[in-house]
């Protein structure tokens, strides 16, 4: 059983339209310091509402100055308390959870692929990767410039292109338009976003190139217990919340 902590916070700031950038003092995790894509269950409590915890996937996670830092979307009443945050108050959190991304040591060349709230768990991904020398190409979706946030993070990896759905920020469409434009090669892929995008990237290259997923699903207890994120698989149904949130492409079998 994960444990759940008492971690102080240290800053919570807007980094885009309806997105916050919150950083925690992550020196009492210990052995619980997180691994690329596996995600914390926040208890935001105002009166002992609301009754869920908000999962929220991890940006950064730095063993040196022991800093936890989690990118979150305001998108309903917990996420909006959640912006009232201020250094100095303690956030009960649960974890880390969930199955991340295998790091693998030949990686190759690897593209980073993220779609709006699902870019925040690659970048602590792509540190490690390139720590084990990966070369590493990045590939973000947005709706907008306006929606548009850590490209200077990414940029620190190498180079990034951006897709936006109204092309006030790079290539106008979705990822995959900007990955045929900038005629990205790579040998592994590594994505997060909305299920669209997870298909349509696993359509395209799931029998030529390896690849992991990270899929958005809604959560209640976030430890499999409550069986309410099941995803059919190849094996059967799974839950998104401990058997995953990453898949290997080929493996999720998506609805019509």
């Amino acid at each position: 059983m994960k444990k759940i902590h008492e971690l102080k916070v240290l800053e919570n700031k807007s980094i885009a339209e309806d997105t916050f950038k919150l950083t925690l003092d992550g020196s009492s995790l210990g052995e619980d310091f997180p691994a690329p894509g596996t995600f914390f269950q926040l208890k935001i409590d105002k009166g002992g509402a609301p009754l869920l915890r908000r999962p929220i996937s991890v940006f950064d996670a730095d063993e040196v100055k022991q800093t936890l830092t989690l990118i979150y979307k305001v998108l309903g009443w917990g996420t909006k308390l959640m912006t009232g945050l201020v250094p100095g108050d303690l956030l009960n959190v649960h974890g880390p959870l969930g199955t991340g991304f295998p790091i693998q040591g030949e990686a190759g060349k690897v593209l980073l692929v993220g779609g709006g709230i699902g870019v925040p768990p690659l970048y602590e991904l792509g540190k490690r990767l390139q720590a084990q020398g990966a070369e590493i190409v990045t590939v973000l979706g947005f709706r907008g410039a306006g929606q548009a946030f850590a490209l200077e993070e990414f940029s620190t990896l190498g180079p990034v292109y951006v897709a936006t759905e109204d092309g006030t920020l790079g290539t106008q469409g979705f990822v995959t338009d900007a990955i045929r434009e900038h005629e990205v090669a790579f040998d592994t892929l590594y994505a997060c976003g909305p299920q669209v995008m997870l298909k349509a990237l696993d359509q395209a290259y799931q029998e030529t190139k390896n690849g992991y997923l990270s899929f958005e699903e809604r959560m209640a207890c976030g430890i499999g217990a409550c069986y309410g994120c099941m995803t059919e698989t190849k094996e059967g149904l799974k839950r998104v919340c401990k058997d995953g949130p990453v898949f290997a492409m080929g493996e999720v079998q998506y609805g019509d």
